[in-house]
């Protein structure tokens, strides 16, 4: 069963082990490859695999204002990586003062304090250290002076185009869901809590849960798409809109899902939807009665594509 941990700079060694190292957002098909490999490598060494990450991206510390959306949260994010079988998953708070080491006090003061590796494994792009002035070159140098190997991972491609967070983030933005799921090995999957909204849905005969989502999530672009949800243990077909509905200009709501085949509670709630592809963009209709119409069009549609 893999631990996870957080680390400090009082903990004690891990002890020998092979690392995989990076921030991990999305654990894509890219990520899935490096973490197999490291604990392939770890098996052959008889030592632990050990997922080195952080809690946060650090673009969030070092420029918020600039810091991309995230396609996961932590605990989805942690989990996913617990499911790739390593032995531990290490975690480590990304704060300003780490933010401003430079790569070698990185190297000395959090991973070597952390375990004694004998090998690491990056991205062939990974960067680290204060303005990112570590690379890779940097990582194999201090490996041979400390002695570990470091491997660059081959960034996995997909189309011809290597698959990354960022090509992943921007296929999201597009609406491109069912693009991002390719990528991403599973659905794109968005958390939110239910909380109460305008209440015109029930009126539709469509009623609607209302999540609010954390600041950096990676909604897709505004539209309504074919989704799933789990509530207490079942999987539920849910036909999905994100962004403010044309049709009631005082709406504040942005991510709204109609759970099919439900009729339970869902206030207060913590909810995960998953995006499984996008039927259409949103649109004004000028009679409730249109609307109605059209939500049930969209519910015979999101049935036909859940059921593929």
């Amino acid at each position: 069963m893999t631990r996870q941990l957080v680390w400090v700079p009082t903990m004690a060694s891990l002890g020998p082990a092979v690392a995989a190292v990076g921030v991990f957002d999305g654990v894509h098909i890219g990520h899935q490859a490096l973490v197999a490999d490291a604990i392939a490598l770890a098996r052959r060494d008889e030592v632990p695999a050990v997922i080195v990450t952080f809690d946060r991206d650090p673009d969030q510390v070092v420029t918020p204002a600039a810091a991309a959306p995230q396609l996961l949260d932590l605990a989805d994010k942690l989990g996913l990586l617990a499911e790739a079988g390593a032995d531990v998953v290490l975690v480590v708070p990304f704060t300003t003062d780490l933010s401003r080491m430079a790569p070698l006090a990185f190297l000395d003061e959090v991973l070597l304090s952390a375990m004694s590796p004998t090998a690491i494994v990056v991205g062939s792009d990974f960067r680290f250290g204060h303005r990112a002035e570590g690379d890779v070159r940097v990582l194999d140098r201090y490996g041979t002076s400390h002695g570990f190997s470091t491997v660059a991972h081959a960034l996995v491609e997909k189309d011809g185009t290597s698959v990354t967070s960022t090509r992943i983030r921007g296929l999201v933005t597009a609406g491109d869901v069912a693009g991002a799921r390719v990528l991403l090995g599973r659905p794109h999957r968005v958390k939110g809590d239910v909380r109460r909204g305008r209440s015109r849905g029930s009126g539709l005969d469509a009623p609607t849960a209302n999540l609010a989502v954390s600041p950096f999530t990676a909604l897709p672009a505004d539209g309504v798409y074919a989704g799933r949800v789990a509530i207490d243990g079942t999987i539920h077909t849910a036909a999905v809109a994100v962004g403010a509905p044309p049709t009631f200009p005082d709406a504040t709501d942005v991510l709204e899902a109609h759970v099919l085949d439900y009729s339970g509670d869902l206030y207060d709630l913590t909810l995960t939807l998953e995006f499984l592809s996008r039927i259409r963009p949103l649109e004004r209709f000028d009679t409730p009665e249109a609307l109605a119409r059209r939500i049930r069009e969209d519910v015979v549609e999101v049935r036909r594509v859940a059921e593929r």
